[in-house]
């Protein structure tokens, strides 16, 4: 990939005080020598000292000045602040003769997001508002994918009659609901959002269309459909109610979150968002909420990443948009055939994302073309074709369920997300349209070993000190070389008012090739020092995924929640090697904090030219692993 020339964003402090101790802070700081060489070291970094200016508004619509707009006000209000900036807003916002429904407002860590309408000539005098941080129109739901009709005429689909294969597996679909003829009552619970209106029948078959996906994948007409994995609540968050509603996003992610607050799922799956390309510095409500929501690594979410993918790349509008940048979620671009010679479906949003998050979207899956439809159920329980990443994002979480389902052993979140994209194969796409690949739809693809290689699932909650040890479980006497392909993926606590600094947890890991050699003593400002651990050898680089110069530094990965990465190794060079991993932590950019309880997976994979290396693997790490046990009734099809 080529680096990134654009203007890339830098840390941003907010300082507030009273005026006249900024005032007289201002006079002092061009002679100021402090005391302590962390303190300047500090102040040497800062590369502008400003009052908050005009660049917090952004986006506005072409409208006569006078006209009253839809906008969203972002403000620095914590909610311990016992609300006086909010008053204060809406005080402000009187005195100028606006109104502020404060009732709608939506709090996200340090942040609070405001919807209210606004002329643009008055736009300039809400900028002198001290602790407004942006301004912005409101967007809308994006609008729902188009159906490619005139290439597939309506078709008989041939449906299952059995049960889902893992009933027990809780999975839910938040759309336009379902309409009341969608014949799918065996595997599918409808079910309305609290305070939704009335049905739309647009909204509903399209909400028909991304739960068969789930269900069946890509409709084959010539047999009757596979049995889907497992069954779906399907929850309608669209109604007439929002249709002429400017501030509809609000209203629809209240409902997304009522539902995720009340009772958990184990996966689940958001094909609508926001109408608009992500944000360097700036983390939309969406995606700050149900990161909030998801940190518990609990849940496995899939969010379609969009299908702006051929608006100005200029600009910037090609993008992911909320919430698929979400550090805890799972973003899926679509990709647009089911062959070898696979590419990014033109319309589907590409990366990057922000840092932590910059590899997005993490996955494509098929999403169809108008010469390659994704075959779907349609109305009257006929096959239709259609396209998008609405589609794409409930194929890769069928392919996640059916990780899940395959096992007796309960897996994490953070595993399945891991699984998918640890088994993801880009070829020779860019990492800014595909992320880390095409997800495979077989399950064989996803949970069988081949010969000569052999795969090994660690899932861990870190503890609150210390660090923990992963041995690669390499046996003895192996000749040749060991290819060892690794993938790091954890959830955790994020800081929404923070882009640069978004996520509060990450993971510090060194790769030790021999646990049983110490490393050789050295001179060090004078003094001898004797190594009391094994030397290390660096396994992820930040420049494997990082294009921009200034994000190539030593610590950007150890903040990315999602890593990965294969290396060579001699087999004579191993000897019990291991990953240490340690659990960092920082608030708002400093380092220190609390450490919350933060679930992580590891997935291994190892390669060698012994055909029996699986076998050799269990055999020798019998004492510190166990085979993973399938189910006895889900067959696994292996392919020559």
């Amino acid at each position: 990939m080529a680096d990134d020339d654009r203007p890339q964003p830098a840390p941003l402090l907010y300082l507030a005080g009273r005026r006249e101790r900024l005032m007289k802070f201002a006079e002092a700081l061009p002679g100021w020598r402090p005391v302590e060489q962390a303190v300047r070291s500090e102040f040497r970094e800062i590369e502008k000292v400003s009052l908050p200016d005009s660049s917090r508004a952004k986006h506005l619509p072409d409208a006569p000045s006078d006209k009253a707009i839809p906008l969203e006000i972002v403000l620095h209000a914590d909610a311990d602040d016992g609300g006086y900036i909010l008053e204060g807003f809406a005080s402000f916002a009187n005195s100028i003769g606006l109104d502020v429904d404060l009732s709608r407002g939506r709090q996200n860590g340090g942040l609070c997001f405001l919807p209210m309408y606004a002329p643009k000539q008055l736009v300039p005098r809400l900028l002198q508002f001290s602790f407004l941080r942006a301004l912005r129109s409101m967007p809308r739901i994006v609008p729902l994918d188009p159906v490619v009709r005139s290439l597939v005429p309506g078709f008989t689909v041939d449906l299952p009659t059995d049960p889902a294969t893992a009933q027990e597996i809780k999975v839910a679909i938040f759309d336009g609901g379902l309409p009341s003829n969608h014949g799918l009552d065996k595997w599918v619970s409808r079910k309305k959002a609290p305070g939704v209106g009335n049905a739309i029948p647009s909204a509903q078959a399209h909400g028909l269309m991304v739960t068969s996906a789930f269900l069946f994948g890509s409709l084959d007409p010539s047999r009757t459909q596979a049995i889907p994995p497992a069954n779906v609540d399907h929850w309608r968050v669209l109604g007439d109610d929002t249709t002429n509603d400017d501030f509809e996003l609000y209203s629809v992610l209240e409902r997304i979150e009522t539902v995720l607050d009340s009772r958990p799922y184990d996966f689940v799956n958001i094909s609508l968002g926001p109408d608009c390309a992500i944000e360097d510095d700036d983390v939309n409500a969406w995606t700050s909420t149900l990161d909030t929501l998801l940190a518990d690594g609990e849940t496995v979410a899939t969010v379609a990443c969009g299908n702006n993918g051929e608006s100005d790349k200029d600009l910037g509008l090609h993008r992911i948009q909320p919430p698929s940048d979400g550090v805890n979620m799972i973003a899926v671009g679509a990709a647009n055939n089911l062959g070898a010679s696979w590419q990014r479906a033109p319309y589907s949003a590409c990366g990057p994302g922000r840092s932590p998050g910059y590899v997005k979207p993490d996955i494509v899956s098929f999403g169809g073309t108008p010469t390659s439809p994704f075959l779907v159920l349609g109305a009257a329980a006929q096959g239709t074709g259609t396209q998008g990443t609405s589609f794409a994002a409930p194929l890769a979480m069928r392919s996640g369920v059916a990780i899940r389902a395959q096992f007796n052993d309960p897996l994490w979140a953070p595993t399945v997300k891991g699984l998918l994209i640890h088994h993801a194969n880009a070829g020779s796409n860019d990492r800014t349209e595909v992320g880390w690949g095409r997800v495979s739809h077989e399950i064989s693809d996803l949970v069988t070993c081949a010969d000569g290689e052999a795969h090994i699932v660690y899932q861990r909650q870190m503890p609150t000190s210390g660090a923990v040890r992963l041995f690669l479980p390499v046996p003895a006497g192996l000749s040749g070389n060991v290819d060892i392909k690794a993938t790091f993926c954890f959830f955790c606590e994020v800081d929404p008012e923070d882009s640069i600094n978004y996520t509060r947890g990450g993971l510090e890991i060194q790769f030790r090739p021999d646990t049983h050699k110490l490393g050789k003593p050295y001179f060090k400002d004078g003094k001898l020092i004797t190594p009391k651990l094994p030397p290390t050898d660096r396994f992820f680089q930040a420049d494997d995924f990082y294009t921009p110069e200034f994000m190539r530094r030593d610590d950007a990965q150890k903040w990315e929640t999602t890593i990965t990465r294969t290396k060579t190794k001699r087999a004579t060079s191993l000897n019990d090697p291991a990953f240490d991993v340690s659990h960092i932590t920082r608030l708002h950019g400093h380092n220190g904090g609390r450490r919350p309880l933060i679930k992580f997976a590891l997935i291994l994979t190892l390669k060698n030219k012994a055909v029996d290396l699986y076998d050799q693997v269990v055999t020798a790490s019998r004492n510190r692993l166990q085979p993973m046990v399938p189910r006895t009734d889900i067959r696994v099809i292996t392919r020559s």
